[in-house]
Parts: structure tokens; sequence; C-alpha cells
């Protein structure tokens, strides 16, 4: 781990564990006074004020004006929007409504900036305006990723190496027929070659409720993670592939009304890998295979209350997933398994905020080929202060607790920009967390980090701009006296 100075990191772990163990159960205990305290958030772009003395307080909407949408739809956004000509809202209640829709808007991701406000008022009737600023949607991203599970593993572990790093091309239509719909052409070489192609089309019925996507790929690798030893991945590595995977599948979502989705996928695997691995891991595919045929079938319900995907504040998300790989038609595979993930945040005074998320996972039955374990220590499915750790758990539970401090927000000018691009915004908060986790393991394997409590904390500091792109740098500490310096680019909770 990136170490300081002995003494510093007993001062600092000793502050930083006084001061978060004060508040990681908070929301536990005060969720009901918490929530009582939040305040409305402002209409962005409102100049005109009704009279507040119209009878029942009551405003009528006459007409939606939309403007910036040069490729998207008014269908798409109208969806989202969920206000139509002819509604009737309470004026009390009407700036968290607009504020509400313009979220659901720029959760889209098909915008760059949106605001929704009042205009034209008459008596009781009234416009909302409705403007949009498109991002781009045709363009090539270069693929730098790493193999590694996270930033410190790649760099600490495997000594930041090059030939454990992706590089390609991702192709993307991010908004290909105005619709919101989504091509991925996919050329991936370094660790693993990947060629993928996929589309998603999130409505394709009058009433925008139904959606279909489509998947198809093929990957190769010369080194496989084949166990775990003393909660670490131990690999092997070849001159030749080793693993072979062909896959592809489809999916219909349906989403009737606006914070909850429906997802059922179905997918089809086809893995191949080398003799080696069989011999050193005969259980790492069923039966001591070296070939490995497969159907998954998935169903997902999501419920997004929070007020932005990327990086919310406030609000209540919640996602419930049930799977079941193998239906013993194409070979021995036969897993369920159930995830559940929650978040709620909240805001607890002006800049300050206060958030706490929940993950498990269960799996049965609790003995399954390797290829299919990734529990405790992949994806987000860690504590954070034991990113270098992983556990086999047939079952397990995370619990994340933060609270923040916004430094502040700033719209930074770049020159020889276009103008619709030229102007970035950049949020920074400090923080400080705590994180307690469970895995159960039924085997008792060698491993110093199941069937037992599990607790890290420690302080950091988040940056967030447009495109979605966050960048966290925290300082952690675990209960087996480590600590260290890891950086992320995903969600924390």
């Amino acid at each position: 781990m990136i170490a300081v100075n002995d003494v510093i990191c007993s001062h600092i772990a000793l502050a930083c564990r006084r001061f978060i163990q004060c508040f990681i159960f908070l929301p536990f205990f005060f969720p009901v006074w918490i929530y009582a305290q939040q305040a409305h958030l402002p209409i962005i772009g409102t100049t005109e004020v009704p009279d507040t003395s119209l009878p029942d307080g009551m405003v009528i909407i006459r007409h939606i004006d939309i403007s910036g949408n040069k490729k998207t739809n008014d269908a798409i956004i109208l969806r989202e929007l969920a206000i139509h000509p002819g509604d009737t809202l309470p004026w009390k209640q009407a700036p968290a409504l607009l504020e509400e829709a313009r979220q659901r808007v720029i959760n889209t991701s098909l915008f760059l900036s949106v605001n929704v406000y009042f205009k034209n008022w008459h008596a009781q009737q009234v416009d909302i305006g409705v403007d949009v600023v498109e991002r781009w949607y045709i363009f090539p991203v270069p693929i730098f990723n790493l193999a590694d599970r996270n930033f410190n593993v790649w760099w600490v572990e495997h000594h930041h190496q090059l030939s454990r790093v992706n590089y390609g091309i991702n192709c993307f239509d991010n908004n290909l027929t105005g619709n919101n719909d989504q091509l991925i052409f996919t050329i991936q070489n370094g660790y693993t070659y990947k060629y993928a192609l996929a589309y998603n089309l999130p409505f394709f019925d009058k009433v925008m409720h139904a959606g279909l996507g489509l998947i198809a790929g093929y990957s190769r690798n010369r080194e496989v993670n084949y166990m775990t030893q003393a909660n670490k991945q131990i690999y092997l590595k070849t001159e030749q592939f080793i693993y072979k995977n062909w896959y592809g599948g489809l999916n219909f979502t349906y989403r009737k009304n606006i914070r909850t989705r429906h997802l059922l996928s179905l997918t089809y695997h086809n893995l191949t890998v080398g003799d080696t691995v069989v011999a050193l891991n005969p259980d790492y595919l069923s039966a001591g295979s070296t070939h490995q045929q497969y159907l998954g079938l998935e169903y997902r319900f999501s419920y997004t209350g929070a007020d932005h995907w990327a990086y919310p504040l406030r609000g209540f998300n919640l996602i419930a997933d049930l799977s079941q790989q193998g239906f013993g038609w194409l070979g021995q595979v036969h897993m369920t398994q159930l995830q559940l993930m929650m978040a709620y945040y909240m805001p607890l005074f002006p800049r300050i905020y206060l958030a706490t998320g929940f993950r498990t996972q269960i799996q049965l039955p609790v003995h399954q080929p390797y290829f299919l374990r990734e529990d405790m220590g992949y994806y987000e499915n860690y504590l954070r202060g034991l990113e270098y750790n992983v556990v086999d758990a047939s079952a397990f539970g995370i619990l994340k607790t933060n609270l923040k401090y916004q430094i502040g927000k700033w719209n930074i000018h770049l020159p020889l920009i276009p103008e619709k691009f030229a102007h970035v915004p950049l949020a920074v908060y400090v923080k400080c967390f705590g994180d307690v986790g469970y895995g159960y393991d039924p085997y008792h394997e060698v491993s110093h980090l199941s069937n037992r409590w599990l607790f890290t904390e420690g302080v950091g500091i988040d940056f967030v701009t447009f495109y979605d792109i966050r960048l966290r740098v925290e300082y952690s500490f675990n209960q087996f006296g480590q600590n260290g310096l890891f950086l992320h680019t995903k969600s924390e909770l």
C-alpha cells in the first residue's frame, strides 16, 4: 500500500475513527427528522411569478415548448417530463415538480444541460419552456482501461504493467435515430481481446413503455484468474490463448412509470479454457471440463428516485436482481443468484450531505464452479480499505455510509473549444466514510476475511464534471492496521 509516516498515520487513523463512529449509523436513527429538513430545489430559469391568490392555487399547463434538441425527438423529452398540456398543478408544489422533471431529462444522458421553467403567464394558464444543450452523440472513444479490479491492484500488486491494460476503440452512436437508441461497436486488444456489437432501443411501442436490446461478441485471453488463495486472485499466464468466450443475448425492458424499470434478458455463453487451467483447478468449470455452454436468464427491477444517477445527493435508489445461470440443457451449470442494492441520499444542511448504501448477494447452491464466483471484492461489492482483497462467499452483505461537504461548484471556460462545449462544470466534495461487511463461506476455506465482521473507514475528496466523469481520491483504514491511498472512478455506494 502507499504509506505515510507511521506516527502521522496513527494520529489520522485515531481522529478519523472517532469521528466516523459518531455518524456511521445516523441514517437509521434519524431518517424522519432528516427528511423533514429537506427543502425544495429552485426552478432554474423562472422569470415570471403568478398571482398566488388564484382560486385553489392551481395552474393549468397550456403548452410545452422545447428548444435546443436538433436530433433528439420531442417525444423522448416529453416522456421524461411526465407533464402534459392540459395538466393542472398545485402552485405550491410546482417548483419541486419542475425541478424533478428537469432531473429526469438530464438523467437520460442525452444532454449537457437542461433548463425547465414557466413562461407566458395568463390568468391561471402558463406555458413550460424546456431548453436543452445536446451532447456529441457520434464519436469514437479510445479504450484504455485496467484489466484488474481497481487502480491500486494494478499499480501496487501488478507493478503497473502495461500488459494488464486493455486498449482499442468503442464506436458510439448514443442517439442513432433521435430516440435515445444506442449502437456500440467495440474492437479491443491488450490484456483481453474483444470484439462486440450492441444495440439498445429504449422504446418501440406507441405508448413508449417497452424496449429491446441485442448484443453479440467474442473475447479471449492469454491469462486467467483460476483460483483464490488467502483472499488474493491467482493467475495463470501462457503464450497461447487459454480462455475463449463466445456470447450473445437479447433483452426486453418495460418502463411504464418514470422511475421504475423492468428488464428481462436471455444470454448464451460458450466457454473454452486450456487443459492447464483445469489441471490446476478441476473446479474451474463444471465437472472438470475444458468446455462449457450455458444459458442465463435474468430479471431486474430498478427504482431510480435519486436526483442524478452519476453522482446523487438526494433521493433513493433500489435494484433487485434475480438470475438463473444454466438450466441443465447444455451443461452442468446451475446457479440461482439474488442481488439487492439500495442507496439513500439526503441533504443535512446547506452543502452538507449524508448517504448510506446496502448491498447483498446470495447464491444457491452454495458450491459453484470457480468461473461463476465474483463475490466480495468485485465490481462495487467491496469495502473501502480492502480493495486489495477478494472473498469467495456464497452470501454477503455490505453497508456503506458517507458524510460529505461541497467545497464548491464552478463553470470553467475552455478556450479554443466550440462554445457549445466550452463551459465545463466542476464540483468538489470532501468526505469521511465508514463501511461494514460480512461474507459467509460454508466451506471455511483458508481466508481471514470470511465468516467475520469487517470494518473500514477513511476520508477522501471527489471531483465531478460532465459526461458523468468522477474521480474519487480516498485514504482508507481497516481493522487489521492497514491503510493506504486509493483511486476510483465508479460509484461508491
